[in-house]
């Protein structure tokens, strides 16, 4: 997008972490927003925030994996703002621990607020942005969604799909005036993995896996980031120094980068996984 001034987005998962700082930046970049969390009530205060930097905001609380809801959200931002140029899917859960300690709830969950979450929002919005005469639809996958790691079979399950979902919306609207991108976080300090759910009996301790996302960059720097990305039309924003080295990684050692995650992941945690018990139901 050559600028973001007058722009109208939605934004989802905007309560919190990296929705919550990328809504912020936007509107001190001249952006109106539609902010969905779910808890419309924990959007008050960033919402407020925005109103102060002059911006026009609404505020949605619904369940992004609900198809339904999304289509009442979508008539609710479009009544109350006009139009959209801007959608960012953003909104995700963490769900830590080996596949075998999930259960079929806990898959079930991490797949409805990640992947379904994103599939509902593009084909919600990406009828009205084909409309505008430049339009932007943003995805939030993960550095997790470019390479794999242990204790987050869900979790990278749902964020590989979603790049592949934004890439190939990004080939299929290729020459129209929607442009598309993935994003790839590595570590930002965010309450992801301590507000998720954590199954034991992996590589790492609760405690651990929470420092190691709490050791990341801020979500501002993130939110900047991310908006570079949008105002380049870059089709993937990674975000991060990490973000970067394993996508490098990923490139130089497609398959035999997992015995270095092994290696990492013995090394930061108990030296190996537990025994792998009964599978979780």
């Amino acid at each position: 997008m050559r600028s973001l001034q007058g722009v109208r987005a939605v934004v989802t998962g905007a309560a919190s972490g990296i929705g919550r700082a990328l809504a912020l930046e936007l509107a001190g970049r001249g952006v109106d927003l539609a902010l969905t969390d779910l808890n419309a009530a924990r959007l008050e205060p960033v919402a407020e925030a925005a109103r102060a930097l002059g911006r026009r905001v609404t505020v949605h609380g619904f369940d992004v994996a609900d198809a339904a809801a999304w289509a009442v959200f979508r008539d609710e931002a479009l009544a109350a703002h006009g139009s959209v140029q801007l959608v960012v899917n953003n909104a995700g859960v963490s769900l830590t621990g080996p596949f075998l300690s999930c259960s079929l709830e806990d898959l079930e969950w991490q797949v409805g607020a990640n992947l379904w979450g994103v599939v509902h929002g593009c084909r919600a919005f990406a009828p009205h942005l084909l409309t505008q005469r430049e339009a932007h639809l943003v995805n939030v996958s993960s550095a997790f969604g470019i390479v794999t790691m242990p204790d987050s079979a869900a979790y990278c399950m749902t964020k590989h799909a979603v790049r592949s979902l934004t890439e190939a919306l990004e080939m299929e609207l290729h020459g129209t005036s929607v442009h598309v991108s993935s994003v790839h976080p590595g570590a930002v300090a965010t309450a992801i993995v301590s507000g998720g759910r954590f199954r034991a009996g992996g590589y790492m301790s609760e405690k651990q896996a929470n420092k190691l996302i709490t050791r990341g960059i801020a979500p501002e720097q993130a939110a900047k980031r991310i908006v570079a990305g949008i105002l380049a039309d870059e089709p993937r924003i990674l975000v991060g120094s990490d973000a970067v080295f394993l996508a490098w990684l990923h490139r130089l050692m497609p398959v035999s980068y997992r015995r270095l995650v092994r290696a990492w992941m013995a090394r930061k945690g108990r030296g190996g996984p537990a025994e792998a018990g009964t599978p979780a139901r």
